[in-house]
């Protein structure tokens, strides 16, 4: 029976240790300035974007639950773009997409190179990707190129990604959503939420 148990405690014990080096991919962050209180919860999983939406965006996006609560019955206008998750890590940054960006007519699908990420960005026709240094050249032929989706019918999961992503608007009430930020390969650690302008911004830092 000794022996038994010796053997059962041997064979434990590297599983537990295992699942406490687990990598952890959710994390919480709360903020607040003199208008709003900031709750996010930050998902880096693809496996979580799909519980979330029954897609995982094919990896490419970081999804954030946000919560924005006003204080004191103040209207505050909540606007997307003033969300930016940038990366310590790399220096990528980025706002988060709206769905027809995400999965509308003529999205971009994201790809990232394993040596070199890049950075996303605004043209007048759609989202582009940003070089996050030098110039197109040698090191740019290897390179995965962003494609566009065309498609003649509406997808499908525009409408579900419009009903879950954080709503834009004037309100003096708690309002929650989803952002999804165009970045992957990411952790969390390295990972910073800015909401807001320079004077009145809050900064969340995500701890596993």
């Amino acid at each position: 029976m000794r022996m038994a148990a010796r053997f059962l405690a041997l064979f434990i014990l590297p599983v537990l240790l295992l699942m406490g080096a687990a990598k952890k991919t959710v994390a919480t962050a709360k903020g607040e300035n003199e208008d709003l209180i900031l709750t996010v919860t930050l998902y880096i999983d693809p496996t979580d974007v799909k519980q979330a939406v029954g897609s995982d965006l094919d990896g490419h996006y970081i999804m954030a639950d946000v919560k924005v609560d006003p204080k004191y019955g103040k209207d505050i206008t909540i606007d997307r773009d003033d969300f930016v998750l940038r990366s310590n890590d790399t220096g990528e940054k980025t706002t988060p997409f709206a769905a027809s960006q995400i999965a509308g007519r003529g999205a971009l699908i994201i790809a990232q190179s394993e040596e070199k990420k890049k950075k996303h960005g605004w043209s007048m026709g759609g989202p582009v990707m940003i070089g996050s240094g030098s110039g197109a050249g040698e090191d740019d032929k290897d390179k995965p190129a962003p494609k566009m989706v065309n498609g003649e019918e509406e997808n499908p999961l525009k409408k579900v990604l419009e009903g879950k992503i954080l709503p834009e608007k004037k309100t003096d009430q708690a309002t929650s959503g989803l952002l999804f930020f165009p970045m992957e390969k990411q952790k969390l650690k390295d990972l910073e939420l800015r909401f807001g302008g320079q004077e009145n911004r809050i900064s969340l830092r995500f701890k596993p």
